[in-house]
């Protein structure tokens, strides 16, 4: 069957409505991030700390040749900042600009993400977040996830990094 077929028959429109995700375990809460923001998921790596720079901004790792910046969404968020790597991995993310000359960076997880597929039916509910930097939290029977405003870490990054230069 081809796909306009199996469009005709309403065979694709699930599909098509949902989005390829990772629901990702931190220590303190769970992230959600569509597929296509990961670039790759690493194991943990002791950052290098600089000197004036926020506390959720944990410091730079080595990755593919380049210094990439890695951050603690909890520390983000007021929560306390994972001081036992054991079972960490570092999820490195995908610029969402372009143009920007910070091409990725990373955010410390506390394992391997699993699959889901997102859509507008899939969440129980769905409650803004109000912090900066987050969007919004998602409910899935039991468990809850934060959806994190990409373009906003980004920024962010961007001008500490700049500020650290």
């Amino acid at each position: 069957m081809s796909g306009v077929q199996m469009k005709e028959a309403g065979m694709m429109e699930d599909v098509q409505d949902k989005v390829h995700s990772l629901w990702v375990p931190l220590r303190e809460m769970n992230l959600l991030l569509p597929n296509v923001a990961v670039a790759e998921i690493i194991s943990y790596r002791v950052p290098n700390a600089r000197e004036g720079m926020p506390e959720w901004l944990l410091g730079m790792v080595q990755w593919r040749e380049q210094e990439t910046p890695v951050i603690s969404l909890e520390a983000l968020c007021g929560l306390n900042v994972p001081s036992n790597p054991v079972f960490s991995r570092l999820m490195i993310i995908n610029s969402v600009n372009p143009d920007s000359p910070l091409k990725y960076f990373a955010i410390v997880t506390a394992g391997l993400p699993g699959l889901i597929q997102f859509g507008d039916d899939t969440a129980d509910e769905v409650v803004d977040y109000g912090k900066d930097g987050l969007k919004c939290i998602v409910r899935i029977g039991s468990e809850q996830a934060i959806i994190p405003d990409l373009p906003y870490l980004q920024g962010l990054l961007e001008k500490c990094l700049a500020v650290a230069a």
